[in-house]
């Protein structure tokens, strides 16, 4: 009798442990993994969609990558602009160096809205690095200002995926191709 009880409790446990794991499943797992959400739990809990987050992980360019390297010397009180033409999404990792501080501002006109221009990051330093992405379609890069009385010397090191660079001075530009990179 005690071994038919125990026996009874047993299949119970192991039946609701069955139920728990498909609920579990149902509720969860499936609205996570596989993005079919049959009870609406996924959504509630902000499950739904989790797996395909890392389609996100990788982009597909138009552009081949580019590397960039420059060098510009400031005149005290001379000022520049060097900025590239990329497209919405693509990604620019920089790095910039300056023999001493300059005025910076990070900044972006948008070609397809007349007038759009945003800024990212301005402020006095002499080196900032990091990656940027394009938010829109345009023109993105950096204007820098000596604003001391010594020459200072700029050295600019991209690699990304943009068409080709533009430096702004003294009322002209000039327009760079860098060479695409390609693996041997």
């Amino acid at each position: 009798m005690e071994q038919n009880k125990t026996n009874r409790n047993l299949a119970v446990a192991i039946s609701a442990a069955f139920v728990a794991a498909i609920a579990l499943f149902v509720a969860v797992i499936l609205p996570a993994e596989f993005g079919r959400d049959p009870l609406g739990t996924g959504r509630l809990l902000g499950l739904s969609g989790v797996s395909e987050t890392t389609a996100d992980a990788l982009q597909t360019q138009f552009e081949f990558h580019k590397t960039d390297e420059v060098e510009f010397i400031l005149e005290p009180f001379q000022s520049l602009e060097y900025k590239y033409l990329m497209d919405q999404g693509n990604g620019l990792v920089f790095s910039w160096h300056a023999d001493s501080e300059l005025y910076f501002d990070l900044h972006a006109e948008n070609i397809t809205v007349e007038d759009y221009e945003e800024s990212y990051a301005e402020g006095d330093s002499s080196q900032d690095m990091g990656v940027y992405e394009a938010a829109f379609n345009g023109m993105h890069g950096w204007f820098w200002e000596n604003r001391g009385f010594d020459t200072v010397t700029l050295r600019l090191q991209t690699s990304g995926f943009y068409v080709h660079a533009t430096e702004y001075r003294g009322g002209g530009s000039t327009d760079r191709s860098p060479e695409p990179v390609f693996a041997d």
